[in-house]
């Protein structure tokens, strides 16, 4: 996996814009992230007599608290209570993300998390979905948010064998294994019946023609190749070739997100108004941002309220895993925009090279 260059903010709607101007000063930009620091730490509103407390900055209490009053007024900190400390916005902890360092120290697990962490992957089979959901369960329990893990679209996978299976009059059996060990599957209408030999054959045909082909370039190809077959062989084939090219599309339908820990964000934030189920309604807007992110390099970051108030108070870190060379998945965190950054990114970036090589091994 090549180093990241840094962290990439993303919107939870493709349509709109993260670009930000913030125009603080070097002494404000310091006050602004040891705010956060010390919030992220604490959980309670920070006072500039805290600060004093805390740092050594050389600078008095009334100093600060008019810094404090800048950083409000320009939409970075708020006081929840008029008597009461700062605590960041949604726009202080974007700038707060921007300002971490690109390259963070390796994740190095604790003894007792690294045995837990072997336990969930030896206890599966060696298959995709076993992995995903495995590595979805590891995510929350190192960062203890909720841990969301997307499987690679079908576009994105590897054809390794075709096979169409004659199941009725007017039916067949599309099976469709790819190198990740990922098995997809759908019936398909037909107008007449066509002989289970031919059906073979033209099997045989396809996976000779396509077989290491993406799916989307199969899909693009059932339609424009020419069909290399002859007689009333070549028949059937170019009539079901046609139909399976309109299927082909909705081959990766199935349980593409894998979510652990949603509890565990309900519980952080503490509002009446969330539950699991509503947040577990958000799962499409959690699989549209981690799809977003299967091409980055960087360490996608979203971070929404006062931009989708669907979204408020919530935070989501994504990074893309591989299989060789090739991005084809994302993984990612969802918790309280009090977390602790370092450590949700450390733990990321060290399941994404785990997870890439596991992915390697299986195209193998």
């Amino acid at each position: 996996m090549e180093e990241r260059s840094g962290y990439m903010m993303i919107p939870a709607d493709p349509g709109s814009s993260v670009v930000e101007n913030f125009h603080l000063t070097a002494r404000e930009e310091e006050i602004l992230c040891l705010v956060i620091e010390a919030f992220i730490m604490n959980g309670v509103p920070i006072s500039s007599l805290q600060l004093v407390q805390s740092f050594d900055l050389n600078l008095s209490s009334a100093t600060i608290r008019s810094i404090l009053a800048e950083l409000s007024r320009k939409g970075m900190l708020f006081a929840p209570h008029r008597s009461a400390g700062r605590i960041p916005t949604e726009r202080g902890y974007r700038f707060f993300i921007t300002r971490m360092p690109a390259r963070l120290p390796p994740f190095d697990p604790a003894q007792e998390e690294q045995m837990a962490i072997q336990k969930e992957y030896l206890r599966r089979n060696f298959q995709m979905e076993d992995v995903l959901e495995a590595t979805s369960k590891i995510l929350s329990m190192l960062t203890n948010h909720a841990g969301l893990v997307v499987a690679p679209s079908a576009e994105r996978t590897i054809l390794k064998h075709i096979e169409l299976i004659d199941v009725g009059p007017d039916e067949i059996l599309m099976v469709i294994l790819t190198r990740s060990g990922t098995v997809y599957t759908k019936n398909i209408t037909i107008e007449d019946r066509i002989p289970r030999g031919y059906l073979q054959q033209i099997s045989r045909y396809l996976n000779e023609q396509f077989q290491g082909l993406d799916l989307q370039d199969v899909e693009r190809q059932l339609g424009e190749r020419p069909v290399g077959l002859e007689g009333e062989l070549h028949q059937y084939a170019s009539l079901l070739l046609k139909t399976l090219s309109v299927h082909f599309a909705s081959m990766g339908q199935r349980n593409d997100v894998f979510i652990t820990g949603l509890d565990r964000v309900v519980e952080e934030l503490g509002s009446p108004e969330l539950n699991v189920s509503r947040i577990y309604e958000m799962k499409d807007i959690f699989r549209g941002i981690l799809r977003r992110a299967v091409d980055l390099d960087d360490i996608a970051v979203t971070i929404e309220g006062d931009r989708n108030p669907t979204l408020s108070g919530l935070t989501i870190l994504a990074g893309s895993y591989r299989m060789g060379e090739k991005n084809i998945g994302a993984m990612g965190v969802v918790g309280p925009n009090r977390m602790n950054y370092r450590r949700v990114v450390r733990v990321l970036e060290y399941l994404r090279i785990i997870i890439s090589g596991m992915m390697t091994r299986m195209n193998k």
